[in-house]
Formats: structure tokens, C-alpha cells, sequence
């Protein structure tokens, strides 16, 4: 071998004359080298593939290997009598792997030379490396007696063959039929989550790698995702040509306060070119990449609208494709279900959320009812002002309830579980209604500073809440505090949003946890939560059609409660949430 390998090889090129046999075949009789035969299989058996190189006729050469059987062996063949440099450039390109990986084996100096100007990077070795190739450490390789890999660059290579027919890139990716499939539950695949975050280069955006000891890396992943603001998929692609298994996954951080960050997403190089990585990122949003390193694919400047690609319906065969499942899905209420928005990505072309949102470091609950009684009725002229110098904007007394498309699959999911936290004030002048949230802890040190316990105030700087003083004086100087919302207007409000919902459209209802970890570990009911339950209960009763949840169905254990806080969700219950959604919404559609 001229060098020593620096990474293990996943492609090895033949030279055929004087290298892959003895003698030359356009000069009439050659000796057939049986134990390179048996190396290229045993290679194959490996995952290692084999492909040729020669200047040679190419009716010859086929006709040769298929009489002994091996000619399916090779991918991307390259024979004819054009120089071998360029050619091996092209066939790298072809098989996307980098040049690194990549050994080519020529009995002539020359061409090895060529190889080497052509294909920066590229592996060469002369006929010297034969007798000991299938021992080389760097051609191990692993196990693959399934010919998985030599599989799946046939298949590649089909593809790329009739997408050269084809002509327009586009029209061949619509053509194809490609399907991905979503699956969330990332361990139950964690070897296969591993082997892309660790094994993935060329489609590796993040490069944030595991350790690569397996119980350790398993240990990392488990708890990467044990954070319920942070969620993963694994994607399984299929198109007309086959099958390409799990080749994409992500990790998604998508926490209150925050933008949306990918911690994970990588791809294998066999799906290179078909999109996925594109319509994915665009998929989830858009949401902050930072990339290291270089990559193949650029998602953030693919301005394309990745429309050829299909996604299989949650019961659908696991063969078969269908559009997405749904047009809009729409989701309000408490922050605790926002992680769930990125599984509806998945299935929906578009998914709107209206959650709280901090700004200027303070938290504006713009998930409260009052916001979307504001968005139908308008807000009172006398209070605008008022109620922008609280730090409101009037696009947050806006909401995609009053513009939800007609005549479409739409699925609104909303919760009310805030609405008795104590933090909505009255106008003094106009009526009307807002609520002040401020830090935890900090609700009952304010009403005590507007007056009900002036004592005690001076103990408490308005630093504690989170917001301006001036914001406090102003507060107390114009507002009266209300508390919890009355149950009266909850019903009026969560009335009027039902009626919003266009024909068509399914809503569902998300019950409170009434069941809590006390902090001695024991299992107690969540009061607070029972209360806002059976107002929501009533609330809902008018309207038949609109679906319940209880989750308290889709917690299995102790392990999917987080203790002393009924209202936060682990990823495990947010999926099965998720699940039971859109299970009760095929049976709507069906039904419909």
C-alpha cells in the first residue's frame, strides 16, 4: 500500500487487468483470480462495497463477471478507455462517501498518481496489498451477512440512473414517491440513533457526538430526552426503488422563552440528494442550526418548497404513503404542552401555537382566555392604552381563532389549566380585564405591596417580580386585582372560542392532571386542578362535539409524574397525548 489507510475503507475500487485477474481481456485469455472472487463477497459480507475502475470494454467485462456470478457485486462500474482520474472523481461523487473512505487498487503507478491529483484524499494501493487484503485492520469492516449496504447502493445507483433519464431533478423527486416516516420513540432505536450521531459526516449538521462507549452513549441519549422540552424523531425513508431504513434523526430543544434549537440532526449520505434534510428542517419550523463543520446539504439557504415528499398516515400500512394527515393544527394554552407542536409538524402543513411568551424578561400569559375574548370582540378603546403600558403589544391581542380557514382538516387542541393561578387585574377606568404574571412566588408579595398588607411591603423590592417598578406603580395606581379568573367569564370565554372553530374542524380539550407527587412521595389529587377541570367540564358541555381528554389516561407510572408539579408533562405522556389525538381524529375523519 503507498500510505497507510487513515479511516477505515467502505468502498473499494478494482483495477481489472493484471490486478483483479491475470492478463488482459481485450488481448484474449486471462487467469481468473478465484480468491479475489471470494475477497470481493467476503468484503460485501463486511458492509464493504466494491465498484471498478478500468480501461476496458465494458460488454467484455459484464459479460465475464455475470458468467461467474459476481457482476451484481460491483456498483457504479466505470469501464471504458477514458483516463481513470476524472472518472473516479465522478464515481466518488456518485457514491457519496468521502474520498477518505475510498481505496483504489491499480497495478499501474500512473493511474494511481492520477487517482490521487483527481480525488484529493483518496486511498491508493498497488497489487502488493492483495494477498493480505481481507487481514488489513481498516478493512474489517462489520458484519453485514445481509448485504444491507451493497443493497442500498444498488439501489442508489438505480436512482441515479434514471434520474440522469429523466433530465429535471424535480419532476424525478416527485416521480419517486418518497415516504418518511417519524418515528418518536428514539430508544426504542437508540443503536441505530447512535451509529448516526457518532458514524454520520457528510449530513451531520451538528456533530455533537456520544460517547463511544455503547452504555455510555445509550446513558447520554436517555437523558438528552429525558428533559421534556427536549424531543426527537428517528426517519425511515422509502421510495419506488426501496426501502432505506432509519437514515435521519433529530433532536429538538423547544423550551418557553427560547428559540427553537436543533441539538441533533443528521442524516445517512444514501438519502443525499432526495430532500429529506430540507423538507425536515422546514418541517419543524425552521428552528436555530447551528452548523459545524462542513456538510453536503444546505438547509438553511434551501429556499425550494419541498412538495415530493409524502408522509404515511399514523395507521396507515407501513408500505404504504398518503398526504399529511392535516391542514392546521392549532394549539393554546399552558407551555407545558408546546413540545408536543413539533410531533403535529409532522403530520400537519402547518401548526400555529399560542403559548406565553417571555419578553424583556417577563412572562406575558398570552395563552389566557381574556386574550382570545379580546381577538372576537375587540379591545375597548379606553383600555388600549392602558393595557399596552402593562408591556402588551396589539399583536398579542390578536389570535388565529378569528382567521381559521374554512373547509379544511384542521384540529385545534387547547387547555385551560392557568386560568386559576391568580394573576388577572381590572381596569379602574374601562373594565377591562388583563393578566400580570410575574416570577414564581412573587403574586402574593404583590397584592401585598397595592395595599393589603402595606406593612409587610416594605420587605419586598419589586426586583423579586421580574418586572420594572414603574410598571408596579402604574399597576397599582390604575388596576385592581381580581385573582383567579371568575367562573362565569371562563365559561363566556371558552364559549366564545368553541364557536370560532370553522365546520370541519375537530377540537380537543385537555384536562388537568389531578394527580400529583407530594413532595413525601406520595400520590395526593392536585385541587386546584379538580377545580379547573370541572369548570372546563361545564364549559364544554354545549358543545357535543368537542372532544375531552383526561391525561391522566396516558400516564403508565410514577416515572411519567414530576413531582409536586401536576402540570408538567414528561416526553413519554406528551407522545401518548399525542397518539390518542390523532387516533380519535382519524375516527372523526372516518366518520365524517
Amino acid at each position: 500500500m503507498s500510505a497507510p489507510l487513515p479511516e477505515p475503507v467502505r468502498l473499494v475500487v478494482w483495477d481489472l487487468d493484471e490486478t483483479f485477474w491475470c492478463g488482459t481481456l481485450s488481448e484474449g485469455g486471462i487467469e481468473y483470480r478465484q480468491e479475489l472472487h471470494d475477497a470481493v463477497i467476503a468484503l460485501a459480507k463486511r458492509g464493504i462495497v466494491s465498484s471498478i475502475c478500468s480501461k476496458n470494454d465494458e460488454i467484455a467485462v459484464r459479460a465475464e463477471l455475470e458468467r461467474r456470478g459476481l457482476w451484481d457485486y460491483f456498483v457504479f462500474p466505470s469501464i471504458n478507455w477514458d483516463p481513470k482520474g476524472p472518472r473516479l472523481a465522478a464515481l466518488v461523487e456518485a457514491v457519496q462517501l468521502r474520498a477518505p473512505t475510498v481505496l483504489f487498487i491499480d497495478d499501474n503507478p500512473h493511474n494511481l498518481a492520477e487517482a490521487q491529483h483527481f480525488v484529493a484524499g483518496i486511498q491508493v494501493a498497488g497489487p502488493e496489498i492483495l494477498p493480505g487484503l481481507l487481514d488489513h485492520p481498516l478493512l474489517r469492516g462489520k458484519d453485514d451477512t445481509a448485504l444491507t449496504r451493497l443493497d442500498q447502493y444498488r439501489l442508489l445507483q438505480r436512482r441515479q440512473s434514471e434520474a440522469a433519464a429523466a433530465g429535471d431533478a424535480t419532476d424525478f423527486l416527485r416521480a419517486s414517491n418518497i415516504s418518511v416516516e417519524i418515528d418518536f420513540d428514539l430508544m426504542q432505536h437508540a443503536d441505530r440513533a447512535i451509529e448516526l450521531i457518532n458514524r454520520t459526516n457528510q449530513l451531520n449538521f451538528c456533530k455533537q457526538r456520544l460517547p463511544e462507549n455503547q452504555d455510555q452513549a445509550r446513558a447520554a441519549l436517555t437523558s438528552l430526552l429525558r428533559d421534556p422540552n427536549q424531543n426527537g424523531g428517528i426517519l425511515r425513508v422509502r421510495d419506488n426503488y426501496g426501502d432505506y431504513g432509519y437514515c435521519g434523526l433529530f433532536v429538538l430543544r423547544h423550551a418557553r422563552g427560547e428559540p427553537k434549537t436543533l441539538l441533533q440532526f443528521c442524516f445517512s449520505c444514501r438519502i443525499l440528494n432526495m430532500g429529506v434534510e430540507s423538507w425536515l428542517f422546514q418541517r419543524l419550523g425552521r428552528p436555530q442550526l447551528d452548523v459545524v463543520g462542513e456538510v453536503l446539504s444546505d438547509v438553511i439557504g434551501d429556499t425550494r418548497v419541498v412538495d415530493w415528499i409524502n408522509v404515511p398516515g399514523p395507521s396507515a400500512a407501513p408500505d404504504s404513503a398518503r398526504p399529511l394527515l392535516l391542514d392546521d393544527v392549532y394549539m393554546r394554552g399552558a407551555c407545558h404542552v408546546r413540545p408536543m407542536a413539533h410531533y403535529f409538524a409532522a403530520v400537519a402543513e402547518r401548526v400555529h401555537e399560542e403559548f406565553d411568551t417571555v419578553r424583556d424578561g417577563r412572562t406575558m400569559a398570552l395563552h389566557h382566555t381574556v386574550f382570545a375574548n379580546y381577538a372576537i370582540h375587540g379591545v375597548p378603546p379606553t383600555a388600549r392604552a392602558a393595557l399596552l403600558a402593562l408591556g402588551y403589544q396589539d399583536a398579542d391581542f390578536s389570535s388565529f381563532i378569528t382567521r381559521a380557514p374554512a373547509g379544511r382538516r384542521g384540529l385545534w387542541v387547547l387547555n385551560f389549566w392557568t386560568e386559576l393561578g391568580g394573576n388577572l387585574y381590572r381596569h379602574r377606568a374601562s373594565g377591562a380585564l388583563i393578566p400580570v404574571q410575574f416570577n414564581p412566588g412573587a403574586h402574593g408579595k404583590m397584592v401585598r405591596k397595592l395595599g393589603r398588607d402595606a406593612a409587610d411591603a416594605r420587605n419586598w423590592d419589586a426586583a423579586d417580580a421580574g418586572v420594572d417598578p414603574a410598571v408596579l406603580d402604574f399597576l397599582r395606581a390604575e388596576f385592581d386585582y381580581i385573582g383567579a379568573t371568575p367562573e362565569d367569564l371562563l365559561h363566556r370565554n371558552i364559549a366564545d372560542m368553541l364557536r370560532q372553530a370553522p365546520a370541519g374542524t375537530k377540537v380537543f380539550v385537555l384536562l388537568a392532571n389531578e394527580v400529583a407527587m407530594r413532595p413525601n412521595g406520595q400520590l395526593g389529587p392536585a385541587e386546584i386542578c379538580k377545580r379547573i377541570n370541572r369548570m372546563v367540564r361545564a364549559a364544554v358541555a354545549p358543545f357535543p362535539a368537542v372532544s375531552l381528554l383526561d391525561v391522566r389516561d396516558c400516564i403508565r407510572g410514577d416515572d411519567d409524574l414530576v413531582q409536586g408539579q401536576p402540570l408538567k408533562l414528561t416526553r413519554a405522556v406528551q407522545f401518548r397525548i399525542y397518539e390518542e389525538i390523532l387516533r380519535r381524529y382519524e375516527a372523526f375523519a372516518e366518520a365524517a
